[in-house]
């Protein structure tokens, strides 16, 4: 019995209309009048995150399942957000944005959803964070005093930088009393200074000064930064 074999170029294979293998198939993800990029693997492999243009007109984040189905926002505010990085336990997402600062700011937000919370606030321009392997450091470049961009990293839980010559600039601790409060409430030792009040979605709700903050605000859950003290974010509520 004679055996024939056939030997095929790939040009071949196309031509000839011959079945393609799974991983020569693309399979789309989102399928809509906007624009989606920057997408990036969650470790597990279950996620996409990426920036989406939205209604809001900004771009924001979102993540959908690897396997297909309904994309989630996980942002959704009237600020640019960009360059979105799974964080190795796959609990957050870090990213840029562009903030009530003027400037490019690094953020983090739950993966699963949540408030966003601000890393860096400075007048200068933030972008393209990495995460380290432990997770426990964000790495990013920024423009600074030099003018030129520099490599900078920040802790990824309370903010405290560091430039490339591993001088660490400590966030200062502030906190707001009382807290909870009714009317108002200060923020002691800094009563002269301003400070910015944002909501639970991150969006800027006021500029204030230390000796008075939050009085027309409605009852909620806020977050307080130093306009001019590079402080670490307060959270503070207003009962009623």
């Amino acid at each position: 019995m004679r055996r024939v074999i056939l030997l095929c170029s790939a040009s071949t294979v196309l031509t000839l209309g011959l079945f393609l293998p799974l991983w020569a198939q693309e399979i789309p993800l989102t399928s809509d009048s906007y624009d989606h990029y920057q997408p990036q693997w969650s470790l597990d492999g279950n996620w996409i995150v990426y920036d989406r243009y939205d209604a809001t007109g900004c771009e924001q984040i979102y993540k959908v399942p690897s396997a297909g189905g309904t994309e989630i926002a996980l942002t959704s505010d009237s600020y640019h957000h960009g360059h979105p990085q799974w964080s190795p336990d796959g609990n957050w997402i870090v990213y840029d944005k562009w903030d009530a600062t003027y400037y490019f700011q690094i953020y983090k937000v739950p993966s699963a959803g949540g408030t966003e919370i601000p890393l860096t606030s400075d007048s200068q321009y933030h972008r393209y964070p990495q995460w380290s392997p432990d997770g426990n450091w964000i790495v990013y470049d920024k423009y600074d005093a030099t003018g030129y961009r520099q490599i900078y990293k920040v802790t990824s839980g309370v903010g405290i930088e560091e430039d490339e010559t591993g001088i660490r600039k400590e966030a200062t601790s502030i906190r707001v009393y009382p807290n909870p409060f009714t009317s108002f409430a200060t923020i002691p030792g800094y009563e002269q200074e301003s400070f910015v009040m944002y909501d639970v979605m991150g969006c800027k709700v006021g500029i204030y000064s230390g000796n008075r903050i939050g009085g027309e605000l409605a009852p909620g859950v806020y977050f307080v930064l130093g306009l001019d003290t590079a402080s670490a974010p307060a959270r503070f509520v207003k009962v009623k």
